[in-house]
């Protein structure tokens, strides 16, 4: 599908700015397994759920016991999806241009006066670009004969709902929906 490969471009070009953030500015970044301060999303875009739920994850990973205040995949402080976290949690905590300002986790970057604009991640773009994708994810899903599961055709699913969707319904490798 093309949406699945203008995603996994958009996670590419993504990674290649984390790889170039933390190489020059790795010291006064805090983010490290282990802290999951910013780990309270409640829902994503219909391709990053059908990108998690179409993953190898475990569904022993997935139980329903952690806390409602915090994301369904958060097991002991660690990403139980962290090679295909949503697109929100690949940027939380760096340095982002939302809404003209520069944002980032009041952790990061404590002891440094400026940083450099080719490490600042302008948030609008990426948000337009992963709402685009998912648009076009939906009319694909649509446009095929056998769509399998409908539970994806919604424009954001909530973790919950994905969790107990990955719990009760066999993901694609285990013989499930394609």
């Amino acid at each position: 599908m093309k949406s699945i490969k203008l995603y996994n471009s958009l996670i590419e070009k993504l990674n290649n700015y984390e790889t170039r953030l933390l190489g020059k500015y790795g010291g006064y970044i805090s983010c490290k397994k282990g802290c999951s301060d910013c780990c309270v999303l409640e829902s994503v875009f219909a391709i990053e759920a059908y990108i998690i739920y179409s993953s190898r994850i475990d569904t022993e990973v997935i139980s329903k016991s952690n806390k409602k205040e915090t994301c369904v995949f958060l097991k002991d402080k660690s990403c139980a999806i962290y090679p295909v976290r949503p697109v929100i949690c690949r940027t939380h905590g760096y340095p982002v241009l939302i809404d003209s300002k520069i944002d980032m986790c009041h952790k990061n970057f404590q002891d440094i006066k400026s940083i450099d604009s080719e490490s600042i991640l302008d948030l609008e773009n990426v948000n337009k670009a992963i709402a685009s994708i998912n648009i076009i994810f939906l009319s694909e899903l649509r446009e095929q004969k056998d769509i399998g599961e409908k539970f994806f055709l919604k424009e954001r699913i909530t973790l919950r709902e994905l969790q107990e969707f990955m719990i009760l319904h066999s993901p694609p490798w285990r013989g499930g929906i394609a």
